[in-house]
């Protein structure tokens, strides 16, 4: 189980975590010209509750052309005016969830992850406040939710399911939690950030 309070010194310490190779040859498959892949960020919100750090999630918008429905990180594409990936994702947690984040509560980042969409997508670790109160996008967001990181990141909570794309079906990782089901891109990165910091204590 995660200690608490070691979770965040192995984050900063631990060599990043990597992603699934049969992700990457997947990717290299089915797009391979990966000078086209468009910069992207996404936020992953660590918030302390009583019972340790909880994550939080979106349901993305049923109305939206990638990924419609799906659960997600709050993030988006890199503007020019951004300047560097790391306020693409600051700029994008408070435009869909209405939760700023200070370059201070940045804590690090995941290596970038290609995606079938075609972006390059680089996750960044944040702490955000418990007292936070969302303000949703409807645009963007249905909903958000917290999963507690005990839970997020154990990795007997993964599991792989089949996924079909331009007529070809892959093996993909998924997360079931109550009503939701965390799979693709959103799997990748928790196996990822789980690879780096989970410790099991049985």
């Amino acid at each position: 189980m995660i200690v608490q309070h070691h979770m965040l010194s192995r984050f900063l310490l631990a060599q990043p975590g990597q992603y699934d190779r049969s992700h990457q040859r997947r990717i290299k498959q089915l797009l391979p010209n990966s000078s086209r892949f468009k910069p992207a960020a996404v936020m992953i919100p660590l918030v302390a509750r009583p019972d340790g750090y909880h994550v939080i999630l979106t349901r993305r918008a049923n109305h939206l052309k990638h990924h419609p429905g799906q659960v997600a990180f709050p993030g988006g594409r890199f503007e020019s005016e951004d300047g560097e990936l790391i306020n693409t994702a600051i700029r994008e947690t408070q435009e869909e969830i209405g939760i700023l984040c200070d370059k201070k509560d940045i804590l690090g980042k995941l290596p970038a992850l290609p995606t079938l969409s075609g972006y390059m997508v680089t996750p960044f670790l944040a702490t955000v406040a418990a007292s936070y109160r969302p303000v949703l996008d409807p645009n963007e967001v249905d909903s958000i939710f917290e999963v507690p990181v005990t839970f997020l990141l154990n990795p007997r909570n993964m599991r792989t399911q089949r996924f079909t794309f331009k007529g070809k079906e892959h093996t993909i990782y998924a997360i079931p939690y109550q009503e939701y089901s965390i799979w693709g891109a959103t799997a990748q990165i928790v196996k990822a950030l789980s690879h780096q910091i989970w410790v099991d204590n049985r």
